[in-house]
């Protein structure tokens, strides 16, 4: 089957973004295009509800330019939808005829609950929560979800969204602690309900462009070694002294945060408050981040058309999806898997590691290679920064810079943090050199790529250990290629090591 492209726009109260998939239904995606316009639909709409002729014109712009840019990139399906302030406008209806003359495109008007099924479809599969407590704060509100076994159950929409608090709520600059007083007020009343019946030690996760940019800013302050922002846990302590400073400097000075938005300068200290107190009232100390929200919970309902939605395997499908994006050589890849984690589970009593070691190096043997996208000569270290710049779904930053890491060293080196010590434990260091000498065996075991070893015998003496290859054909170059790589065995373990050729019985 062909591979797909669509655009998915999302019409927010503050904020007006498409972003363009390419796709193959229930195999892979990849992000190809993205763009984004601050319109401020819900500026100015008071209690009249009422879309103003500037909001107005400034959204029906934005939409015509991103119809414009669909046609001129050929990118015929086109999903297109409007959330709260188009749906509680009183000129909304007018507004979406408006979409159709103008822009050509049919705006499909969001529920709120159907809003919040969508995000929570976008955090069931790209984050290894089955449980969680979900955060959305848009310009016009601030949707809060339950999630349970990866599925919604139900929520609730407090008209707290940065731009609808902030002008009914922070209007001198900077804010007066009278107006945070009121807000925080608000904030309790909508919550005390929600949260009395919520199950306790919940996850909180949060989507948004004002959750993700307090992250950005927290992330700045902090040198935070990753790019990515998907999986990132802000404390609440961290997001308290973020809010604390917010409330004390005015728009101008805000501006110049480290990476704050400049055009959210105006509306980030609301937003802040409002998150801050939910995440008080939630009971959880941090809040994990998530990239994906609205508009990818759309795009899976495209990628996975049989209800629910939902990947069997977030983990497992984020490997596969990176593996098909860069270099696939499927029987290699799995051959070296099946040989790593032989050589794993015969060596248990040596290195006392569990489920999540193995997982982790099945992953990594599938993707080894990924670097021969860029080259073959330091393809090791290409697989490892492609590892590291892409969206990993599924995986914190640990285990995505452990997986990294063991792709750095499947073939040559002495393991070392590469720069990653921030994202590591302790004891990360002695498991990475323990897999990636596993890894690397496997890898030159299967030299030819010709699947010629098809099982391993490991004999485990005092300060020694051999392993025997049981071949089918002429073995000569993996016997030869194993043995002259054992020696990050050797040093791993703290014993000699020696590959021999057995038989097939």
């Amino acid at each position: 089957m062909p591979e797909e492209r669509i655009a998915i726009i999302d019409l927010g109260s503050n904020t007006a973004r498409l972003v363009v998939f390419a796709y193959e239904a229930k195999k892979h995606y990849q992000l190809v295009d993205e763009l984004r316009e601050v319109v401020r639909l819900s500026e100015g709409m008071g209690e009249g509800k009422i879309i103003r002729a500037d909001a107005y014109e400034r959204a029906l712009q934005t939409l015509v330019s991103f119809k414009t840019y669909c046609d001129a990139a050929g990118i015929a399906k086109i999903r297109a939808t409007a959330t709260s302030a188009v749906r509680e406008a009183q000129n909304g209806e007018s507004f979406l005829r408006s979409a159709r003359e103008r822009a050509g495109l049919e705006l499909e008007l969001l529920p709120g609950d159907a809003e919040a099924r969508m995000g929570t479809l976008a955090v069931a599969n790209s984050l290894p929560y089955p449980d969680a407590i979900i955060f959305d704060i848009g310009g016009g509100s601030l949707e809060v979800s339950l999630m349970q076994g990866r599925k919604f159950v139900k929520a609730a929409s407090w008209p707290l969204g940065a731009v609808t608090a902030t002008e009914q709520f922070l209007q001198h600059d900077p804010v007066k602690k009278k107006e945070v007083k009121a807000l925080l007020k608000e904030t309790r009343s909508q919550a005390e309900g929600f949260f009395a019946d919520l199950p306790k030690e919940l996850p909180v996760i949060g989507i948004g462009g004002t959750i993700r940019n307090l992250a950005d800013v927290q992330k700045k302050r902090e040198n935070y070694v990753l790019d990515i922002l998907h999986d990132y846990v802000l404390k609440k302590s961290d997001l308290a002294e973020i809010v604390e400073d917010l409330v004390e400097k005015t728009v101008v000075e805000k501006r110049d945060i480290s990476g704050l938005n400049s055009d959210r300068a105006d509306i980030i200290t609301a937003g802040g408050i409002v998150v801050l107190e939910a995440l008080e009232f939630s009971g959880a100390a941090e809040m994990i981040i998530s990239g994906m929200g609205l508009r990818e919970g759309l795009f899976f309902t495209e990628l996975m058309p049989d209800e629910p939605h939902l990947l069997d395997d977030v983990r497992g499908f984020s490997i596969a999806n990176l593996a098909q994006r860069y270099y696939d050589r499927p029987a290699h890849n799995e051959h070296v898997k099946v040989l790593s984690l032989k050589l794993f589970d015969e060596l248990c009593s040596l290195h006392q590691y569990g489920d999540w070691e193995r997982e982790l190096l099945g992953h990594a043997a599938l993707i080894h290679d990924i670097g021969m996208a860029v080259n073959y000569y330091d393809h090791h270290k290409h697989g490892l920064f492609l590892v590291m710049s892409a969206a990993l779904p599924g995986f914190s930053h640990r285990e995505q810079a452990l997986i990294g890491l063991l792709c750095r060293y499947h073939r040559k080196g002495s393991p070392s943090s590469q720069g990653y010590d921030a994202l590591l434990q302790e004891d990360d260091m002695a498991r990475l050199g323990k897999l990636a000498a596993l890894l690397r065996l496997a890898e030159y075991l299967e030299r030819s790529k010709s699947q010629r070893i098809k099982d391993l015998r490991c004999h485990i003496g005092e300060g020694f250990v051999q392993i025997e290859a049981l071949a089918q054909g002429d073995a000569y170059i993996e016997l030869r290629e194993a043995n002259d790589r054992k020696d990050l065995f050797a040093e791993a373990y703290g014993v000699k090591v020696e590959v021999i050729l057995g038989h097939l019985a």
